[in-house]
């Protein structure tokens, strides 16, 4: 058993590189996104990468069957060695930057230090003054190169270039501003040899003795090195991962844990286990491959259960959501009522109103400030359109008959239109009409019997509260959207606040932007919209103080209601697809409604007939045109707003 020991801890030291790797490599991906646009998360991506490639050239080198293609990987690796210490200066200097510092001599260190990494890598690949060609005895258990005239020279840059990053980390910590940033930048600077002392190949240092068996003592030693590693890119990653993003520090935490627990902790349980399975004897008299298959597919599905299972408590331990407001907001998304859960809550009720009152038809419209809005309907309704458009039901408010019904008239409690008795759905405080339900008449008037009447009252009451319940929640909505651009720039206010101080705070915000970030800019286009051809809400809308409107009263006779309606055309003929037009494909849905709804002015009843659609769904459709013109006018307005700042640079460079 003493004899297997060496074994044994070369495969520990093999699973410890490969998940190693399989880490690195994850979080490459999860920055991967926005990795382009910051700095700080350009180059940790680039520091994960040379080291994931120096880990992974190991690993192989350790695996590798063939004593040929040990020097290939060996020459592979040093793309890893080469490149660390220069993609290390490259990210201390993006932290240094991030806390104002101005990066003067800097900005020619960073791709010197690449210039040179390159040029080392092309010694190690193409010569043997860096390396020699010293193939390693096929007995030892950690194969390696001998070291060439050069490799002394490389040495002293690397840690020098590594001693110059730990300056800069420590420079950036000195100028944090609050105790979060200065903890982290802490955190950082503790973790920052975990790259030079990863990948660093000190068995160059010891020349051809490296070649015997590794001593026993050693692996420990070997071993402790890579987890204390792997440990210290860990904290790198958790502390590094806050940088470039507005999101608050919970939300950052939660992404993270989600992602490194269904992807690399889920791949590195599943490399253990085949490394398990795979080298034992057959289980239970099952062939090796039957019992490897089974073995992973059941690891797969036990770590994909238990977090799910546990993902709520695991956020409480590590407090990753332990907010009391979070929690709120959790409970409010789990117990929404959308609207398709409105529709089967309505559905239900109107299927029992049939069987209670035998009729084979019912059916609830809600009453909206654009008009009567179909719910629900149970049974056949033929005369859908007619019963929203034929009556004024918005005045059952004030307890008067609808009007512009030559058939409609009142018989106690509901009001009968042709075949059909239909009754007000009210507010809790009986103060508002929210909508109607109406049934398939069974007689010539309301028969209904006093165990009819209370079940009918009961289900009149229960679709009553669903529609006041959504109506509050879709108000709850529209204030919570209206403060997203608020929350947003606060958040990003935050983040640059973080580590700028005094400097970022001072800085006075553009009121070029105030119509723009307004909570009811979207408001504003609708109701813009909504008089295009001419009203109040044009020829006084908000939008009028935008500077593309401004600039489009020269090209419209100084009258700035067509400019406002000429900048309004140019965002709808921006939502126009590329083709020919459509009416029913989904790509010129929105479009068509712009078009139809508020450019020709037609009705929504004829828009929707010809859109082939329902008028709910030409509502919510209508929606989401209406946000998309409005994102095209603010992004109008912003590029405006940066042609002239541009051009007036350009007069003071003059």
């Amino acid at each position: 058993m003493f004899e297997q020991l060496p074994d044994f801890l070369a495969l520990l030291n093999d699973i410890l590189e490969a998940v190693i790797v399989i880490f690195g490599t994850a979080v490459v991906l999860y920055h991967l996104g926005r990795s382009l646009r910051d700095p700080v998360m350009r180059a940790f991506c680039a520091l994960i990468t040379f080291v994931v490639i120096a880990f992974l050239a190991e690993l192989l080198v350790s695996r590798t069957i063939v004593s040929a293609s040990v020097e290939g990987f060996l020459r592979f690796q040093w793309l890893g060695i080469a490149m660390v210490p220069a993609a290390q200066f490259h990210l201390s200097s993006a932290l240094l930057s991030t806390t104002g510092a101005l990066p003067r001599r800097r900005r020619f260190l960073v791709p010197f230090s690449y210039i040179l990494g390159i040029t080392f890598l092309g010694l190690a690949l193409l010569t043997d003054l860096l390396v020699t060609n010293a193939i390693p005895n096929p007995l030892s258990r950690i194969p390696h190169l001998d070291s060439g005239p050069v490799f002394p020279i490389f040495a002293f840059y690397f840690w020098l270039v590594t001693a110059m990053s730990i300056y800069n980390v420590w420079r950036a910590r000195q100028r944090c501003i609050t105790r979060t940033t200065r903890q982290r930048m802490t955190s950082t600077l503790l973790a920052f040899l975990a790259a030079p002392l990863g990948v660093f190949p000190y068995l160059l240092i010891t020349g051809s003795e490296g070649q015997e068996i590794i001593p026993l003592w050693l692996w420990p030693i070997i071993i402790l090195g890579n987890l204390v590693v792997g440990l210290m890119f860990g904290v790198l990653t958790a502390h590094l991962a806050y940088f470039g993003t507005a999101s608050p520090d919970r939300v950052v935490r939660v992404r993270l844990f989600k992602f490194m627990a269904r992807v690399p902790l889920a791949g590195s349980i599943v490399l253990l286990v085949y490394v398990l399975v795979s080298r034992n004897s057959p289980i239970l008299g099952l062939p090796a491959e039957t019992a490897l298959g089974f073995s992973l597919v059941a690891t797969v599905m036990l770590v994909e259960w238990a977090i799910h299972a546990y993902k709520r408590p695991l956020e409480r331990v590590f407090q990753l959501n332990n907010d009391p407001d979070v929690r709120t907001i959790q409970k409010l998304s789990e117990r929404l009522l959308t609207t398709r859960d409105l529709q089967q809550f309505l559905d239900s009720i109107l299927a029992a109103t049939c069987e209670a009152l035998r009729t084979p038809t019912s059916f609830v419209a809600a009453i909206t400030p654009d008009g009567p809005q179909l719910e629900a309907v149970v049974g056949p309704l033929a005369e859908s359109g007619e019963i929203l458009q034929d009556a004024d039901w918005r005045q059952l408010a004030q307890t008067a008959e609808p009007t512009n019904g030559d058939t409609l008239k009142t018989v106690g409690d509901f009001f009968v239109w042709r075949h059909y008795w239909i009754r007000p759905l009210h507010s809790r405080q009986h103060d508002l009409v929210l909508g109607i339900l109406g049934i398939r008449a069974r007689s010539d008037a309301p028969d209904l019997s006093d165990e009819e009447e209370v079940i009918f009252g009961r289900l009149l009451t229960q679709a009553a509260q669903a529609l006041e319940d959504r109506i509050l929640q879709q108000e709850v909505f529209a204030t919570v959207e209206g403060l997203l651009p608020q929350i947003t720039a606060i958040q990003q206010r935050r983040s640059e606040a973080a580590f700028g101080g005094l400097p970022v705070l001072a800085q006075e915000t553009s009121p070029n932007n105030a119509v723009v970030n307004d909570p009811e800019f979207n408001s504003m286009v609708r109701d813009a919209l909504t008089h295009y051809w001419g009203g109040p809400k044009l020829t006084t809308s908000p939008l009028m103080r935008l500077q593309i409107v401004q600039q489009a009263m020269a090209e419209h006779e100084n009258n700035p209601t067509k400019a406002l309606r000429a900048i309004l055309n140019n965002a709808i003929e921006l939502q126009k697809p590329e083709g020919e037009r459509n009416m029913t494909t989904a790509e010129w849905i929105l479009y068509n409604i712009l078009e139809l709804k508020f450019v020709q002015g037609q009705r929504v009843r004829d828009v929707a007939r010809r859109l082939a659609m329902s008028e709910s769904d030409l509502y919510r459709k209508q929606r989401v045109a209406i946000e998309n013109v409005a994102r095209t006018i603010g992004t109008m307005e912003l590029a405006s707003q940066d042609d002239n700042a541009a051009g007036s640079e350009e007069e003071e460079e003059d």
